[in-house]
């Protein structure tokens, strides 16, 4: 997968891909995935949490803490944390 260009993305746009990545993912329904769920609520084990940390790297050229993603849990502050480390944005 090609990344996209990161530079005109916006906070929203961030957050709809990275449901999308979830979503196909743990298979989980587009209602159940929003700013509230948490890892743990989408039932995400070790195996599905590396499948995800992989996805977000590769789509946006980026490193991310799995350890402070973990950590985090919450789908909306991981949102708030990727969006943080795209090149371009503004925190």
């Amino acid at each position: 997968m090609v990344p996209i260009t990161v530079a005109a993305l916006s906070h929203d746009q961030v957050r709809a891909r990275l449901i999308d990545l979830i979503q196909e993912i743990t298979g989980s329904e587009p209602g159940d995935v929003n700013d509230d769920a948490t890892l743990d609520s989408l039932k995400m084990d070790s195996i599905t949490f590396v499948e995800l940390q992989v996805a977000i790297e590769d789509e946006w050229g980026i490193e991310i803490d799995a350890i402070e993603v973990v950590e985090l849990n919450a789908l909306g502050a991981i949102i708030d944390y990727v969006y943080g480390r795209i090149p371009g944005q503004s925190p």
